[in-house]
């Protein structure tokens, strides 16, 4: 009787200490895992972020093309304006204007 008591508690032992074993592998696996996903959306975060700064360096070169492109035309309207206004205001006179003014101005 003595034996199969002791064969008992010893196989009790055993299996609490390999259930300690396996949870304390269990707690090094989630704790990897926990770690290896925070690692991974600080890179997702990180790659986002550069994404995020680049496209914004590509709108403001847009931006800045378009504001050169409206001034420049700007720019090319009064020149015409002020030529046709001069035109207007020379010795041609107004018998000439409509010789002198494109057809949708």
């Amino acid at each position: 009787m003595e034996i199969g008591e002791i064969q008992k508690k010893e196989k009790e032992k055993f299996l609490k200490e390999k259930e300690k074993k396996i949870e304390k592998e269990i707690t090094k696996i989630q704790t990897r895992h926990n770690n290896e996903t925070q690692a991974m959306e600080l890179k997702i975060n990180t790659h986002k972020n550069k994404i995020l700064r680049e496209q914004r360096v590509i709108l403001d070169e847009l931006e800045l093309k378009y504001k050169n492109k409206e001034r420049e035309l700007e720019r090319k309207q009064k020149a015409e304006r002020e030529h046709y206004e001069r035109i207007i205001s020379s010795h041609y006179g107004r018998k000439n204007l409509s010789k002198s003014m494109p057809k949708n101005y």
